[in-house]
């Protein structure tokens, strides 16, 4: 009995091992890209001109691959950059390649080559230049972060200085972010609403965030206290700040990402340190939450299948639904399934895994042509797509 457990678990464990490695080796396989290079062929000197076109076609091949990642605006508006800071190292991104097939016609010589272009280094260096902001459509980012600074041992008044939020958005900035400017937030931001934010609700979060067009926001509390009297018999004093925070897409209502973080100051005077040591722990923090805010944009930008929700408004018919379903699941490239959330009252939720950006969905279904109804786009999120259905046009 013990033999028949210890084989079947050894089976089991066996396809594991093998699904996981699957896995891995499709999350980091690179893409396999066809392309074409030519070059003149000079003095009849066939061999450098084969080499010309191979180079040619190689580099092609990593412009096609920026191509899936950048829109056309953003290929044209940076052109120079990605060429000079990537077209111009094409090497470092061509995995491996086969030529397909190759001759001389007329005065150039021509090479088809597959090529397998790593995304890895490739999306690395994309975010290092600053184009996946763009990639993801430029999304806007709210901040709005509860800060207090104490007295000694908490039981002097406390103060808000705004340090945290100044610094998170200062670091946004530096990176590339488009942040809704703080003093309209808090000029039209009631109370009520801004406790249920600092409170966790993130319902409230998103729907605040939208009212702004942000597509994400990030809030939290920030805290600083003395640690305890005067360091060493002397004036200054030991402040200690902790700050905590969390990144909430509008669209979804959803946490992407949470952190905290802790920092110290020696200072003389409790405000001034304080404000210092949520600064240092803000710049820590900060930075964390970018990483990983550019680290599952990556993920979306890159061919990983993300979750987007389609609300359909205005169905008189389940028939209506059924043929929406079967464009999205059979005709729409991408999308990998269709999950129907709900139909009540002629208005239908689904939830698409897809490989790609949401604005593709919506102009598919708006130029889709639907017997006795159309669908008409009226608003489009990252990860959300509201539309009503047009009957008899």
């Amino acid at each position: 009995m013990n033999r028949s457990v210890s084989r079947k678990s050894g089976i089991l464990f066996g396809i594991l091992a093998i699904s996981l490695w699957v896995l891995v080796s499709s999350a980091m396989a690179g893409e396999m890209i066809t392309a074409d290079g030519y070059a003149a062929i000079t003095g009849g000197n066939t061999v450098i001109a084969r080499d010309k076109a191979v180079d040619d076609a190689l580099r092609k091949a990593v412009e096609q691959a920026v191509g899936t990642m950048v829109s056309s605006d953003t290929m044209t508006e940076s052109y120079k950059v990605i060429h000079d800071k990537i077209l111009a190292r094409t090497s470092g991104y061509v995995e491996k390649y086969k030529i397909l097939s190759e001759g001389p016609e007329r005065d150039l010589y021509r090479v088809r080559v597959q090529a397998e272009i790593g995304k890895a280094d490739l999306t690395s260096d994309l975010s290092a230049l600053g184009l996946l902001h763009v990639m993801v459509e430029k999304p806007k980012v709210m901040v709005i972060i509860d800060e207090k600074i104490g007295g000694l041992y908490g039981t002097t008044g406390s103060e808000s200085v705004g340090q945290a939020e100044s610094t998170i958005i200062e670091r946004l900035l530096s990176s590339g972010f488009n942040v809704v400017d703080a003093d309209t937030v808090r000029a039209n931001i009631s109370r009520d609403k801004a406790l249920r934010i600092l409170e966790g609700d993130n319902k409230a979060a998103a729907a605040e965030g939208l009212k702004y067009g942000a597509q994400i926001v990030i809030t939290g509390k920030a805290f600083s206290k003395n640690a305890g009297g005067g360091i060493r018999g002397t004036n200054m004093q030991s402040i200690q700040a902790t700050l905590q925070a969390r990144v909430v897409r509008t669209d979804t209502g959803k946490v992407i990402a949470s952190k905290s973080a802790q920092a110290a100051q020696a200072h003389i005077d409790e405000m001034q340190g304080g404000a210092l040591a949520i600064k240092e722990a803000s710049e820590q923090l900060s930075g964390e939450l970018i990483d990983m805010i550019v680290k599952q944009w990556s993920g979306e930008v890159y061919g990983r299948s993300q979750e987007i929700t389609v609300m359909i408004s205005g169905l008189v018919s389940y028939r209506h639904l059924a043929a929406v379903k079967k464009i999205l699941e059979k005709e729409t490239q991408g999308v990998k399934a269709v999950h129907q959330r709900s139909f009540t009252g002629g208005i239908a939720e689904l939830a698409l895994d897809y490989g790609g950006k949401s604005t593709n969905i919506a102009d598919e279904l708006a130029n889709r042509k639907f017997t006795g109804f159309r669908l008409e786009p009226t608003n489009v999120t990252p990860h959300r797509i509201d539309i009503k259905a047009i009957v008899g046009k």
